[in-house]
Formats: C-alpha cells, sequence, structure tokens
C-alpha cells in the first residue's frame, strides 16, 4: 500500500499530526527516524486521500514547522529545523523524500500554492525518469 511520510522534530508535533490525519478518515502511524535525526516520522496511507486532504496535511506540517522553529528558538542555543520533506511519487508507483530546507520552502510557497509545488515536482521528477532533449521551442509550439 503506498503512503507519505512527514518529519516533525519538536514534541508533540507528531500527535498533532496523527490526530489531524485520522480526524479526516486516513490510516497514520508514527516511528523514530532510523537514522538518528531525533525527528518523529508519520506515516499517512494513500488510500482515502485526496489532493485537497493533502494540501491541507501539508499546510499544518509547515505550520506544525514554524511552530518548532519557535521551539527551537525558545531553548536557545544554535538548534535549527533543518529540513522539510517534499514527497516525489515515481512512474513505478515509489515515492522519495526529498529533503529540502525550510526557508526555501517558506520562500516557494509564497508565491506557488501547495499544489502548484506538487505539479512542480512532479514535473522535474518526470523529466528524470523520461529525458527529452527535443528543443523547448518545440515543445511548446506543438502543446
Amino acid at each position: 500500500m503506498a503512503f507519505i511520510e512527514f518529519a516533525f522534530l519538536h514534541p508533540g508535533a507528531h500527535e498533532r499530526f496523527l490526530e489531524a490525519a485520522r480526524a479526516r478518515g486516513l490510516t497514520a502511524s508514527w516511528h523514530e527516524d532510523a537514522i538518528g535525526t531525533g525527528a518523529t516520522i508519520v506515516r499517512v496511507q494513500e488510500e482515502g486521500l485526496t489532493p485537497e486532504i493533502e494540501d491541507e496535511l501539508e499546510a499544518l506540517a509547515l505550520e506544525l514547522d514554524e511552530e518548532g522553529q519557535s521551539w527551537a528558538d525558545a531553548i536557545g542555543g544554535d538548534v535549527r529545523l533543518s529540513a522539510v520533506g517534499i514527497v516525489v511519487h515515481l512512474a513505478d508507483g515509489s515515492q522519495s523524500l526529498a529533503r529540502v530546507e525550510p526557508d526555501m520552502v517558506r520562500r516557494i510557497l509564497t508565491v506557488l500554492s501547495p499544489e502548484e509545488l506538487g505539479q512542480f515536482v512532479a514535473k522535474i521528477a518526470d523529466a528524470v525518469e523520461n529525458p527529452d532533449d527535443s528543443p523547448l521551442c518545440k515543445a511548446f509550439h506543438e502543446g
């Protein structure tokens, strides 16, 4: 069964996210990050996941990330939340998690909706999986 994953670094965030996913009728579970980052990973099964619900969950994940940064700032020192994950869906049905700097994603989301960002990532994944070296102007004239 296919799923998407979200990573949370501050205490309690994964519980709020799990509650939100389950309130939308989705099956979700969590586990500690296997590579020792201290993150908690929430896995949401795609069955029943509509684009609208996915957008809501991504927005919640970003909100929780911002709260997490406030938490990190409050405990002092140089603690910084250093990754946001963007799920890349591949043609064979598998997924890969692209770890991205949170400030970069925040800047991108000031001009693109989560859905538009997903479409952009899907275009890049398709171009990687199906290389096309034809001239760019040819694609525009034929489309």
